[in-house]
């Protein structure tokens, strides 16, 4: 268990970790999540416990059954789709604001690239998915928006779910570091269509992966009674 800081409760740090542990699928949908176990395993107790799994609940990691205890939820592909489409529109638009910044600050990216560059030799995707999603932070923080990533995080793990499994399949994280250095070269060059050009691809893929490993592991996600299958068509605005 990491150490507090002063600007994370002890209940978001357990959070945080669960999220990771769902969002790498060490903890795998549909898993029991057994109180007193998770409760050792941090070295917490119950309360801060249960206000991270509520949290989690909350965003659709976790399924709180009364009477027959609590799971990780199964993937949602409706899940997937809204947080793919919630991304692009706000995220481009996001990179385009940075790139007409005259003042770029990204001394923060920079060094979240050196990281990943680190955590990509050791081929770690996990830790490397937590830098991911801290290098596209701090685009948002150097373009002065930096809130509107919590919404985005708040809405994504079923995405991360299924880009991890995606990483996994396709063999390691070059091919989103050598993303990731792409853009951050459009953006410092000023070069505003390719930024997003770059950033759309970087997003790309996992949708049409989505459809794939719905028909290979039917058994990882749940069956949406109200799903969009065009939602991805839903066309982001210019």
């Amino acid at each position: 268990m990491q150490t507090r800081t002063r600007k994370q409760s002890l209940a978001e740090l357990i959070h945080d970790r669960l999220r990771h542990l769902i969002v790498t699928l060490e903890l795998q949908p549909g898993q029991p999540l057994i109180e007193k176990e998770l409760c050792e395993s941090f070295g917490v107790s119950r309360t801060p416990l249960r206000e991270a799994v509520l949290r989690l609940a909350e965003h659709g990691l976790v399924t709180v059954a009364p009477q027959h205890g609590t799971f990780v939820s199964l993937i949602s592909p409706r899940a997937v789709r809204l947080a793919h489409f919630l991304r692009e529109n706000l995220e481009v638009p996001v990179i385009r604001r940075l790139v007409a910044l005259p003042v770029r600050p990204m001394d923060r990216v920079n060094a979240i690239i050196l990281e990943q560059k680190i955590l990509a030799a050791r081929n770690d995707q996990p830790g490397f998915i937590l830098l991911d999603d801290q290098f596209h932070e701090a685009l948002f923080a150097a373009a002065g928006v930096a809130e509107l990533w919590g919404v985005i995080h708040a809405k994504k793990g079923h995405l991360d779910r299924v880009r991890f499994i995606q990483g996994n399949l396709r063999g390691g994280v070059m091919q989103p570091l050598a993303q990731h250095e792409a853009i951050v070269e459009a953006i410092t060059n000023a070069r505003m269509d390719d930024a997003e050009a770059l950033l759309r691809e970087h997003m790309s893929g996992s949708l049409e992966f989505l459809e794939r490993h719905l028909r290979d592991r039917p058994d990882l996600f749940v069956n949406d009674p109200d799903e969009r299958p065009d939602l991805e068509l839903w066309p982001a605005p210019h």
